[in-house]
């Protein structure tokens, strides 16, 4: 019996103490776990990546709208292009080097970029983007503009950043895209993608439209 006591008594008490080492163990794990969770990892590529929440310590996503070229419209008419595939399009005439989308995001959303796509092999110039608002009252304002670069082939730009807050029932937004003079095919339209803020996921600082 005196045996089967000690027997007893020795295992119990070899069992708590691992129970309290692994408890332990555990409890620095889980504290890493959070400290390294607390971290927001920004991608160098921030306009293609989560960008950090610091007042909220969260991630704030990105939501982006992209329109293919040729779902664009020459601004005069008649207005000629010529579809040069997979989205692309070029200026028939020089009438028509001038093409416009017009842009619909969600209400209280924060544009942050626009990036061009693009196709040129001419010397003479490039295509640009405009993201433009209008005030019906016969004002416009160019809030950012983004132009691709000369004689690189396929490619894309981004423009600079900014903090346009949408609000559809004071202004519309256009995307105004001109192609210059050229008429050969050598300078193509292949699209625009819009990277914003949808309304309420973005980070408290930008909120009221100021960067610091």
């Amino acid at each position: 019996m005196k045996r089967i006591r000690n027997w007893r008594a020795y295992p119990r008490w070899t069992l708590s103490q691992s129970a309290i080492s692994l408890a332990i163990a555990l409890l620095w794990a889980s504290t890493g776990a959070m400290a390294q969770s607390a971290i927001p990892h920004v991608d160098a590529d921030a306009p293609d990546a989560q960008r950090s929440n610091s007042s909220a310590g969260t991630l704030a996503t990105f939501s982006y709208l992209q329109l293919a070229g040729s779902t664009f419209h020459p601004v005069s008419t008649p207005g000629n292009y010529t579809y040069n595939g997979s989205g692309c399009i070029s200026s028939a005439t020089a009438a028509s080097s001038v093409l416009h989308h017009k842009v619909l995001l969600p209400q209280g959303s924060q544009v942050k970029y626009v990036r061009l796509y693009y196709y040129n092999t001419s010397a003479a110039g490039g295509p640009t983007a405009f993201f433009t608002t209008y005030d019906a009252a016969g004002d416009f304002n160019e809030r950012v503009t983004v132009s691709g670069a000369v004689g690189s082939g396929y490619g894309s730009s981004l423009s600079s950043e900014m903090s346009y807050i949408v609000d559809r029932f004071v202004e519309p937004i256009n995307i105004a895209v001109n192609l210059g003079s050229t008429t050969d095919g050598s300078v193509r339209f292949c699209g625009v993608r819009i990277a914003y803020y949808a309304s309420g996921d973005y980070p408290e600082i930008f909120k009221d439209g100021f960067e610091s």
